[in-house]
């Protein structure tokens, strides 16, 4: 069985959906209003070709693998989460991309969602998740500290290192 149906995400204040290239300009301005992030990894603001890529990506994955969520409260859009279901290995849950609606910062909204995430997947018996993000991602960088991840490893990507992170089911 796949993730989605087994994610129970206890989050009842947020309504919770897949995000398919039909809902996407539901999200879209999260993509565009977070301009640090794509202006840091990409050089350039978010473009719409960017969330149809991100949420085309899943078809190099096999089916059932790639997920794209969206959180959104009132109707308005929260928060986009892409996540990949055994990657790199089976007991991984993998963090591809997440992303704030910038009107909902700074207002310890992500933590919450994130936590609620992590601890479904530690539920769903998954040992890792995992995460990648530039060293040049500050804010970024610190979210995911903030929250128990340690870099594991790094890799220089052509002016940048790539931070690969991982917070461990506790036994």
């Amino acid at each position: 069985m796949t993730l989605l149906p087994r994610l129970k995400l206890h989050l009842p204040e947020y309504d919770i959906e897949p995000v398919t290239l039909q809902n996407l300009s539901k999200y879209e301005p999260i993509f565009y209003c977070n301009t640090e992030y794509y202006l840091t990894t990409d050089g350039r603001p978010a473009e719409k070709q960017d969330c149809i890529d991100t949420v085309e990506y899943g078809n190099d994955f096999p089916d059932g693998m790639c997920y794209c969520i969206g959180f959104s409260q009132e109707g308005e859009a929260v928060a986009f989460l892409a996540l990949l279901e055994g990657y790199p290995e089976a007991d991984t849950l993998y963090i591809g991309l997440f992303l704030m609606n910038e009107a909902f910062k700074r207002r310890a909204i992500g933590t919450k969602l994130i936590t609620a995430l992590i601890d479904e997947a530690f539920s769903l018996q998954f040992n890792f998740v995992k995460l990648s993000v530039q060293d040049n991602n500050i804010s970024g960088s610190a979210f995911w500290r903030k929250l128990g991840f340690d870099v594991v490893s790094t890799c220089d990507c052509g002016g940048f290192r790539n931070l690969s992170m991982e917070l461990k089911r506790k036994e």
